[in-house]
């Protein structure tokens, strides 16, 4: 499941799409996240941006190896 068209602040664009947090992600939270069910992270390349659903303001990044891949080049 996904959220579309959504802004992260990290990235500074509107058009990002959101997924919910998987696996070990879910173990590298900040406190006040831990025990939450909703949090979603961006899925554009280098970004760790996390947040609740429908909660821009109280979400943070994940640690620097949770980073997503860059894109791979066109060839």
């Amino acid at each position: 499941m996904f959220f579309e068209k959504k802004y992260c602040p990290t990235c500074k664009k509107y058009d990002r799409k959101f997924r919910k947090l998987e696996g070990r992600e879910w173990t590298v939270v900040e406190q006040r996240h831990r025990g939450r069910t909703d949090l979603w992270r961006c899925t554009s390349a280098g970004c760790r941006f996390y947040q609740p659903a429908h909660n821009q303001r109280d979400g943070a990044r994940l640690p620097e190896e949770f980073r997503n891949p860059a894109a791979e080049p066109a060839e």
